[in-house]
């Protein structure tokens, strides 16, 4: 009776063609050490600079937020104005990129509108319009309305707020079509006014407000240029 056969060797026995292809992956491993030495060489050095950048652009952001919270305290007192301004530019001109920088460009236009330089905010609102990170459409058409109002550009005011006013949601879309009322009302377009009215009569955002609303689509209506026969 022969000796029996071990399974481990069966085990650790190999086909001769997975044999000869491990030995063709050595010797090219060994022909292209070199390569493969410089490729992972290079991989390293990329996720080292991927990593160092993620780290200043942390603290690129971290930075922003600090000078940032500098000058907020500022922006309630009127004595600072010209401070804090100074301050949200050097902001805007250092962290262009940054969220922080988003918030003061916005802050900024803000405190101009405050200080009574209309033409200033309405152009640092139309660059947030214009900026697709802009933190809030509606907000940002609303600021810019009351810019052109103020210098007395009623229609250009009115014509800011209707996108955003028909999108809005209630009661904010109430408030946005008073406005829009009152404003073709100042532009001497009646009739575009009386729509308006008509809107808010039809779904009044307070039941005690409906009697003003109808007044004031009836004035509106009753400034309409009768059509001659």
């Amino acid at each position: 009776m022969g000796k029996p056969r071990s399974r481990r060797r069966d085990f650790v026995e190999q086909p001769p063609e997975i044999f000869s292809l491990q030995l063709r992956l050595l010797q090219y491993l060994k022909d292209n050490w070199k390569w493969f030495a410089v490729g992972l060489a290079l991989l390293f050095i990329a996720l080292a600079v991927w990593g160092i950048r993620v780290q200043l652009q942390a603290r690129h952001q971290q930075q922003a937020g600090l000078a940032l919270a500098r000058i907020v305290p500022l922006l309630s007192k009127p004595e600072s104005a010209a401070e804090a301004l100074k301050g949200l530019e050097q902001i805007l001109k250092d962290y262009p990129d940054s969220s922080a920088a988003q918030e003061a460009a916005l802050f900024r236009a803000h405190l101009l509108y405050q200080t009574g330089d209309f033409a200033a905010a309405a152009k640092a609102y139309e660059a947030l319009a214009q900026d697709p990170k802009s933190m809030g459409d509606t907000l940002v058409a609303e600021s810019l309305s009351y810019c052109y109002e103020a210098q007395g550009d009623f229609r250009k005011a009115a014509q800011t707020l209707t996108p955003v006013a028909d999108k809005a949601a209630a009661p904010l879309q109430s408030e946005l079509y008073r406005r829009l009322a009152i404003l073709l009302e100042k532009a001497g377009a009646p009739q575009e006014a009386a729509s308006y009215w008509q809107k808010l009569v039809d779904k009044p955002p307070d039941p005690s407000l409906l009697p003003y609303f109808k007044e004031k689509l009836a004035t509106a209506e009753a400034a309409v240029p009768k059509k001659k026969d």
